[in-house]
């Protein structure tokens, strides 16, 4: 069987750091970004022209702090200090043989904590792509 034709719920999308879900995850993002070279001459006249050049992505989080859950501030903590790049997914996994998954290593780059008066308290983390992102999706029959 196939995707299903539908819309996803996000909650459906986890991000997860060295094969573990980031614990009490409430959003994920991804951001692709193609830089451009200008490649404007005289021929071009009044009109710049461009080609395109790198391509550089990240991704981030927000989460409550669960100080006792698997993935949590303590860990990703950890990870920023020792500033070593981190094996990084993003699944969508519909059925055990329908699956799609971006993958690829990042350096973690900012874990704000937050801690609001009377209100659940909160981290983000931020995460610097190295290298290439690679997509996969596998569509079992």
């Amino acid at each position: 069987m196939a995707f299903t034709n539908e819309i996803l719920d996000g909650v459906n999308l986890l991000l997860s750091i060295d094969g573990t879900p980031i614990g009490a995850s409430s959003s994920c993002s991804v951001e692709l970004t193609r830089a451009t070279r200008n490649t404007s001459n005289k021929d071009t006249g009044i009109w710049d022209s461009f080609a395109a050049g790198t391509i550089t992505w990240s991704m981030s989080s927000e989460n409550f702090v669960n100080f006792g859950g698997a993935n949590g501030y303590d860990e990703l903590y950890d990870a920023l200090v020792a500033g070593t790049p981190v094996a990084v997914t993003v699944d969508y996994e519909q059925d055990a043989s329908n699956t799609w998954q971006l993958s690829g290593d990042a350096i973690i780059t900012g874990l704000p904590l937050s801690a609001p008066k009377g209100e659940n308290v909160s981290f983000s983390v931020s995460l610097q792509g190295t290298g290439e992102l690679k997509r996969t999706k596998t569509e079992g029959a």
